[in-house]
């Protein structure tokens, strides 16, 4: 049986999406840059060029390492993004303030909850993996996973970052409905689930404002311009860098969770389309990956992080049309933001290494480096 070199063709995907990404985020950042920080346009640019430079050497690094430790391993890799999470909470205590990024000379190097994602996401196919047969006995799921899962799931709330917790709930659903979680069990973890949304909501009163802005009741001229810049483009936008609603605040973080307006308002539908279906092209690499994997763990791992990636894309686009409340969430690779950057490349050298290793079991003279 014959497997293609789905690494290459993933990896090419990647590079297409930073490309035409990278002079998007350009468009949309060089006013904000200039305007509101006084900076060259291409501020926000170089950064991003360089947190991508980062990403490109991790995902070589990622190729020497056999996927198969992250399993062996889950619990500690586990463990270490619950400490990283918890020290900017640590740090904050008997202050007012909550914060879930790591700073450097005032310069933010990692938004916390990235690490705790990619931990339970690797903690959870390992779950699956070696709690298969069992899976929906209670006692494993409370002795096992449940306890791991909330502990993450507690420590992103906290923070608090509702969004993100949230992405990763229905990631983990997700993956355990697919491994054979019955109904009786998904439905006790859902209302679960409720449960702890809605007492966030009620613990941050920001998170209510936000629903509020959603559901019409207070008005937020950040979403509802970019309904307006959207509309502005129409189908085939107003050209590269001829976007009026990045200018003068209308937009206020056009780089970053609202980079989407700006792209529709400057390519119009036609672009929009066009950045959805090499997504869904690169989701279905992701999927593909996941179902030629050699054994459990790789094919929950590889499913995992593609889920995540195109829930990414699905819920800004979904908060950029109003059809969701603002969350904050950016869009991998094209949103300015050097921790998304990081990790999301992180998650394409994983998909590319489990890759190589389906590959390589099914061609013994592909050297892939290990021993």
């Amino acid at each position: 049986m014959h497997k293609t070199n789905n690494h290459i063709i993933l990896f090419i995907t990647v590079l297409a999406i930073i490309f035409f990404g990278t002079f998007l985020m350009y468009s949309a950042s060089s006013s904000f840059a200039y305007f509101k920080f006084n900076k060259s346009d291409t501020f926000f640019l170089e950064k991003h060029l360089f947190w991508i430079f980062i990403g490109f050497i991790l995902i070589i690094s990622i190729q020497l390492i056999n996927p198969q430790l992250l399993n062996e391993f889950s619990y500690y890799f586990l463990y270490f993004s619950w400490a990283v999470m918890l020290l900017p909470i640590i740090s904050n205590l008997g202050t007012d303030s909550i914060d879930r990024w790591i700073r450097y000379g005032g310069q933010t190097i990692l938004t916390t909850s990235d690490l705790g994602k990619l931990g339970i996401i690797v903690f959870t196919a390992s779950f699956i993996d070696k709690h298969y047969k069992n899976i929906n006995e209670s006692r494993t799921l409370i002795y096992h996973y449940i306890p791991y899962a909330f502990m993450s799931l507690a420590i992103i709330a906290y923070q608090p970052d509702l969004s993100t917790m949230i992405v990763l709930a229905s990631i983990i659903f997700s993956l355990l409905f697919v491994a054979g979680l019955n109904k009786n069990n998904i439905f006790i973890l859902f209302g679960l689930g409720i449960f702890g949304i809605v007492a966030l909501i009620l613990r941050f009163p920001y998170q209510l404002q936000r629903l509020k802005f959603w559901l019409g009741i207070e008005q937020s001229n950040q979403s509802s311009n970019s309904v307006l810049a959207l509309a502005n483009g129409g189908i085939s936008g107003n050209g590269f860098g001829e976007s009026t609603f990045k200018y003068n605040g209308f937009i206020p973080e056009g780089q970053t969770d609202f980079v989407l307006a700006i792209i529709g308002e400057e390519l119009g539908f036609i672009g929009i389309i066009f950045i959805f279906i090499i997504y869904i092209f690169l989701f279905l690499q992701g999927l593909k990956i996941s179902r030629e994997s050699t054994n459990r763990f790789y094919l929950f791992l590889s499913l995992g992080l593609t889920i995540n990636i195109f829930f990414y894309l699905l819920i800004n686009s979904a908060y950029v049309v109003q059809i969701l409340p603002t969350t904050g969430l950016p869009i991998p690779f094209i949103s300015y933001g050097g921790s998304q950057t990081i990790f999301s490349m992180i998650s394409i050298g994983l998909l590319m290494n489990i890759s190589r290793e389906n590959h390589s079991s099914l061609n013994p003279n592909f050297y892939h480096g290990r021993k």
